[in-house]
């Protein structure tokens, strides 16, 4: 059940990155706008939230601090990946998104005493080279390298925070009401930042609130199902897993939009799944 969760986060997240790009096509890529970006797809995320959780929420100190932590992570996320946009194509950003994803909590998760094992290793350097192989050919500016050094650390340090509070077991609070302190913690952090930066308006076009809205919802189920299944399953195993899932269903998703592959992204794709297929074992 729990591999399933993690295949249906994957496919989630394959969607995510269309979105933030889409988003950032309609702003102007600065830092208001990535606040904006954070404070709308908070609230959408909030509120699909609490409907599955049948609006119930329980608090711990320690996962009110851990949230905070989380959405100050995201909000410099969303901000770097607006950023990273306006210098490379969606697939550059993923290349550092992905591999951030999965290298970070895998360490991370081997540091704690999780199993190494050398085909876990093996797996991951397979997905690494599936990564790198799906990159399409691109303009890239040596100012943008910040950025994708920014989102590379951030989206790990998003793996690497789920992992702190889902093994602290004695302090922490269940994985939805988790998801959803994040979200408010978000929330007051764009707020914050937006009024003290004299940014009152949050006015944005329809078609960005369609963005950050469709973006929220895949990306908060998404990490809900990631946080349930780290209780069960290794971050070495669980966030490599995602990173060669998200790669196989962008594929798919491309078959089905009948977009022309090239044989590279098709051998990147079954790299990938071969890499998954042998995590899972």
């Amino acid at each position: 059940m729990y591999y399933l969760m993690i295949t249906i986060a994957a496919l989630l997240f394959s969607l995510q990155f269309m979105f933030n790009n889409g988003y950032s096509k309609e702003c102007d890529r600065g830092w208001d706008s990535s606040l904006k970006f954070s404070f709308y797809s908070s609230v959408t995320g909030l509120l699909a939230l609490l409907f599955i959780n049948k609006f119930k929420m329980d608090i711990s100190m320690f996962s009110v601090i851990m949230a905070f932590v989380y959405g100050a992570v995201c909000v410099t996320s969303s901000y770097s990946s607006i950023k990273a946009f306006k210098y490379a194509n969606l697939s550059v950003y993923s290349v550092f998104s992905m591999i951030g994803g999965m290298l970070l909590p895998f360490v991370y998760g081997i540091m704690c005493g999780e199993e190494f094992k050398a085909v876990r290793l093996i797996c991951c350097v397979l997905i690494v080279i599936s990564v790198l192989m799906s990159v399409k050919k691109g303009e890239q500016a040596k100012r943008a390298i910040k950025y994708y050094i920014a989102v590379f650390v951030l989206n790990g340090m998003v793996g690497v925070i789920s992992k702190f509070h889902q093994m602290n077991t004695g302090l922490c609070v269940d994985s939805a009401s988790f998801m959803i302190l994040t979200k408010i913690a978000t929330i007051f952090i764009s707020v914050l930042l937006l009024f003290k930066g004299r940014k009152t308006t949050f006015l944005i076009s329809k078609k960005a609130f369609a963005y950050s809205a469709m973006y929220s919802v895949v990306n908060s189920i998404g990490n809900l199902m990631l946080l349930i299944a780290l209780i069960h399953l290794p971050a070495s195993v669980q966030y490599p897993i995602v990173t060669g899932g998200v790669i196989i269903f962008a594929t798919i998703i491309d078959i089905i939009r009948k977009e022309k592959l090239t044989k590279k992204e098709i051998a990147a794709a079954c790299v990938a799944f071969l890499s998954a297929a042998l995590m899972a074992l």
